[in-house]
């Protein structure tokens, strides 16, 4: 990130983003948060809303308030990638499950829509016009019985799945799934009041994601990916849209007026269609 948004830089970045951006894609922003410094953090700060602002000052820890303030600052700077608004001028609503979303009026004449998400150290943001999104973000490392918690939440087959991971993987594929599991209920705007046993994620192969759902027709142009930003951390991605195989997922990292950096990941998993990249392996960036 950068402090210095002096002289029309950040009217510089956006306009020369706008010009070059396919808007068919789904636009994904994320940021590894552990090394910011503080002034990128307290630049952070400065483009939160009085309410933003107040949430932000709630939270006990200080990585938390890190992670708060840079999700929301990147998730301005991204939406006004799309449109003319200046990242400040952005104002939200909730729906009743909690979701966050533009004012109807905004979002029927920008025809967009948008998820956040941030975990420690990481945090990112996904845009799309007219489509449904959810994006979720975790580390591997957290502390918890994977097991106990699957036959809780998750499907009986989900739940035989992470019964035959080894030991030493079970962890970290219990947080794919739920990472998974998460974008979908937060695409759906359902959140955690949709039960998460009523739907699977299946992982085929050793690249692939396979979506099933009790629900008729729910399976329907929905894609998902699921990514590896860093070592610890895992995001998942869940888009349903008219047309979903010409849709592209791209990727930048940071957001900010200096960065916006386009991100070259491949996918550990999606059941995107592959698209060639001059001979190397299939990228969706």
């Amino acid at each position: 990130m950068c402090a210095d948004y002096q002289d029309g830089s950040e009217v510089n970045w956006l306009h020369n983003i706008r010009a070059v951006m396919n808007y068919s894609d789904i636009h994904v922003t994320y940021s590894l948060t552990g090394g910011l410094e503080q002034r990128d953090v307290a630049a952070a700060v400065e483009l939160l809303s009085p309410a933003e602002r107040a949430r932000h000052d709630r939270l006990v820890f200080a990585r938390d308030r890190r992670d708060f303030a840079v999700a929301h600052a990147m998730l301005r700077r991204a939406l006004s990638m799309h449109d003319d608004r200046q990242p400040h001028e952005w104002t939200f609503v909730s729906t009743g499950h909690g979701k966050p979303m533009l004012p109807l009026d905004v979002a029927m004449s920008t025809r967009l829509a948008f998820n956040i998400a941030h975990t420690d150290g990481l945090v990112a943001c996904a845009v799309v016009h007219d489509a449904d999104i959810g994006i979720d973000v975790e580390t591997i490392d957290r502390q918890t019985n994977a097991l106990e918690l699957a036959r809780r939440y998750f499907s009986e087959t989900e739940c035989a799945d992470l019964e035959r991971c080894a030991e030493s993987q079970r962890q970290t594929r219990f947080i794919e799934i739920w990472t998974l599991k998460e974008a979908y209920v937060k695409a759906i705007g359902e959140g955690l009041s949709r039960p998460l046993d009523g739907f699977t994620f299946m992982f085929d192969d050793r690249s692939s994601v396979h979506f099933e759902s009790t629900g008729i027709g729910e399976e329907d142009n929905w894609r998902f990916a699921l990514f590896a930003p860093s070592h610890r951390h895992r995001m998942s991605l869940a888009v349903r849209g008219d047309s979903p195989d010409a849709r592209r997922i791209t990727i930048r990292t940071d957001g900010s007026p200096a960065g916006a950096e386009r991100a070259t990941m491949v996918p550990l998993r999606s059941n995107l269609p592959p698209r060639p990249a001059a001979g190397k392996k299939f990228l969706h960036n």
